[in-house]
């Protein structure tokens, strides 16, 4: 079946089969489909995501577009195995059993001929498309199976009258009318990609009303996903930032120290308490630093062999050791501590000494340092980093989220 072949032979003109093409009717058309097998049906309307992704490649998909189109297309797989759970028999229109709700109300459809409601895309996810359990591109079974070729009709019909509403949204994006790319010169970037290139859409300065607009129609999910990324895509964003704005030896040093205490900090599943004041991302234990007070939690540190221990003690200063701020105090065997009345105002950091003295055996200590934070936040508020991926946290509000990002990219 092709656009455009057969017209109808009665009073309903169907859009997408407008034209008669080499004596090709719309009634031969329902003729050749209705005596199609469900396998041939099958075998028709699909299409493998490589040859999916090919061909967006050659019409002009960038880099970034790229992504967003394979995060669409990962979603629609996720829909799909959602009609189908295991044990189901798949895309066949004997399977009316376990399934979801929804996708038995598809088989109804095919069972008894109608549902018009069913057989409008505007009413399915994606617009009728889902996935086979290869992960090839197909539509759904109420289509599939459907005795009249109607659904099919809506499908291809309401197809052109998405990519219009899309090009009127996003009219500088990819997709055809000979916009070109930006390339930016880094080698390698991202994978079968060559080079890092951009359509219009991606290298604008957006307002953050526009970005807020464009988040609020996202669901959850896909949210979810455009605040990762790979942990080896990061890493190779991060060399390019550092080559692109020459970042000195030691400052390259200090950032990927940090991103290592963040993947360490993951997978010691410890959570740092930084504030506005002070970043608290020590890994000795646990604490929290605001201008006039401190709270210190070692309990998890020493949670393995409490037994062995007669007090702690615990203290602040200038330096490591040091009690210039807050005298070592004997907590007992208390797991915790807490100083107020302190003014913290004018350090660019302090340190936090717990020292632990044994039953039977010499004092040992553990020291945190806490940076003055000047009332912005710290990566570890924004950033969590393991399993493979990093991450980024929108905070209490996206439209806050989009107006830092503008802050740092200025």
């Amino acid at each position: 079946m092709m656009p455009g072949l057969a017209q109808r032979n009665d009073q309903y003109s169907f859009g997408f089969w407008s034209k008669e093409i080499d004596g090709v009717s719309y009634n031969q058309l329902q003729k050749f489909w209705s005596e199609l097998s469900p396998k041939a049906r099958q075998e028709l309307l699909k299409i493998d995501k490589q040859t999916l992704f090919e061909q967006a490649r050659k019409n002009m998909y960038c880099s970034r577009c790229n992504g967003l189109l394979l995060e669409g297309f990962l979603q629609i797989v996720m829909h799909g195995k959602s009609l189908h759970p295991e044990g189901s028999i798949g895309n066949s229109p004997s399977n009316k059993s376990g399934g979801s709700k929804y996708q038995n109300d598809c088989n109804s459809v095919v069972s008894n001929g109608c549902g018009d409601e069913m057989q409008d895309p505007s009413v399915h996810p994606w617009g009728g498309l889902t996935t086979t359990r290869d992960g090839s591109l197909t539509l759904l079974d109420c289509y599939l199976y459907a005795k009249s070729l109607k659904g099919l009709q809506n499908v291809f019909d309401s197809a052109p009258a998405r990519e219009r509403e899309r090009e009127l949204l996003y009219p500088d994006a990819c997709g055809g009318g000979g916009r070109g790319w930006i390339s930016q010169g880094m080698a390698s970037y991202g994978r079968g990609h060559g080079t890092r290139e951009t359509c219009a859409l991606h290298t604008a300065r957006l307002s953050c009303d526009t970005l807020v607009d464009f988040w609020s129609a996202l669901s959850e999910e896909t949210r979810q996903s455009l605040l990762r990324m790979k942990e080896e895509d990061f890493m190779e964003r991060l060399r390019y930032r550092f080559d692109s704005k020459r970042f000195c030896r030691d400052c390259r040093r200090n950032v990927i120290r940090e991103f290592k205490e963040l993947k360490e900090l993951k997978r010691m599943r410890r959570e740092p308490r930084c504030t506005t004041w002070f970043c608290a991302a020590g890994k000795a234990f646990q604490y929290e630093v605001s201008i006039d007070s401190v709270q210190a939690d070692w309990r998890e540190t020493f949670a393995e062999n409490p037994g062995i221990y007669h007090h702690f003690e615990w203290a602040i200063g200038t330096e490591k050791g040091k009690c210039d701020i807050f005298k070592f105090e004997n907590v007992g065997m208390k797991g915790r501590g807490q100083a107020n009345g302190l003014d913290l105002r004018g350090l660019n950091s302090c340190y936090i000494t717990l020292r632990a003295y044994k039953l039977d055996g010499p004092s040992s200590d553990e020291y945190v340092k806490a940076h003055v934070q000047k009332g912005q936040h710290c990566v570890h508020g924004r950033l969590v980093v393991g399993d493979g991926f990093v991450s980024i946290k929108r905070g209490e509000s996206i439209r806050r989220f989009f107006e830092h990002a503008e802050e740092a990219e200025e």
